[in-house]
């Protein structure tokens, strides 16, 4: 064989592999972004389904948790419109060359207003769930509203908060006084 036709299998040879890696990747992104939602994310899309499996709850116990966040669904649907609508309206404003700054604050008020109502429609809710739990479910259903709350703390009966009291040896941490890191953060 002379220098070129061995230069065209060469050629050849590397289109060949080219087009089965090409066609390897495509598959490999097809296959994948179509079977995205694992059930994490389906568990996200429903919270019962979460709340079931977190606390373990029996067939009766969450048929009443389906009740429950069906009525928290409905009343505070509409609250959350609204929240949205004013904090749109107040972004409109801060958008202007001159702000109004009595709108600003109107709607600022308003919004506060709504997040108070959101805040009951939760605390309903969460008292509602802890009717049908037991004392176990209780428990990880109060650290379950911490995790929501972004609390570093715990719930009740899940520490007590002082995993950093002795971060400095010889420090203040070893007679209780800590740096406060470890106390629970929505108690301030």
């Amino acid at each position: 064989m002379n220098f070129f036709s061995k230069n065209k299998v060469l050629f050849w040879l590397l289109i060949f592999l080219i087009v089965i890696n090409l066609s390897a990747l495509i598959t490999f992104l097809v296959y994948f972004s179509e079977n995205t939602t694992d059930p994490e994310q389906r568990v996200q899309g429903n919270p019962g389904i979460a709340i079931r499996k977190e606390l373990s709850l029996s067939p009766s116990q969450s048929e009443n948790v389906e009740v429950i966040l069906a009525d928290y669904r409905n009343a505070t649907a509409p609250i959350t419109m609204n929240i949205r609508n004013y904090r749109s309206r107040l972004l409109e404003e801060l958008a202007k060359d001159k702000p109004d700054t009595i709108m600003v604050d109107r709607y600022a008020d308003e919004i506060s207003l709504l997040q108070k109502q959101m805040q009951k429609a939760s605390v309903k809710q969460y008292m509602a769930l802890k009717e049908i739990c037991n004392a176990h479910q209780c428990q990880r259903l109060s650290s379950l509203f911490f995790e929501l709350y972004g609390c570093k703390g715990q719930g009740k009966g899940m520490g007590k908060g002082r995993g950093m009291m002795h971060q400095y040896r010889g420090g203040r941490g070893q007679q209780g006084q800590g740096n406060g890191m470890g106390k629970d953060s929505c108690s301030k």
